[in-house]
C-alpha cells in the first residue's frame, strides 16, 4: 500500500492507526502472508464514506472555483501527465 501511495511505511502506519482509532476500519493478519494486514472497511466507515466525499466535493469547488473551464482541463491533462513520469497509475486525478 506505502508503494501504491508513494508513502513511507510509517506514514501509513499511522493513518492506520487513525482510522482504526475512529472506528473505520479494522485490520487482521494476513493469513497468507503474516508481514501484511488485511483491511476492511467497518459499518462506521462506511456510513462516513459519504461524507467524506462531500467535504472532498466542497474542497474542490472551493480550490478550483476559480479556474475556467480551459483551466480546470489544462490543469487535469498535467496533473496526469506528472502522475505518468513517476509512474503514478491509480492517482485519482478525476
Amino acid at each position: 500500500m506505502a508503494e501504491a501511495l508513494t508513502m513511507t511505511r510509517s506514514a501509513i502506519s499511522k493513518i492506520i492507526d487513525k482510522l482504526e482509532s475512529k472506528g473505520w476500519i479494522r485490520s487482521k493478519i494476513n493469513p497468507d502472508d503474516h508481514r501484511g494486514q488485511l483491511l476492511s472497511l467497518t459499518s462506521a466507515g462506511r456510513r462516513v464514506v459519504p461524507e467524506l466525499a462531500e467535504i472532498a466535493d466542497r474542497n474542490d469547488q472551493r480550490f478550483f472555483s476559480c479556474l475556467e473551464s480551459e483551466e480546470r482541463t489544462a490543469l487535469h491533462h498535467l496533473l496526469g501527465k506528472l502522475a505518468a513520469h513517476l509512474h503514478l497509475h491509480d492517482v485519482p486525478i478525476e
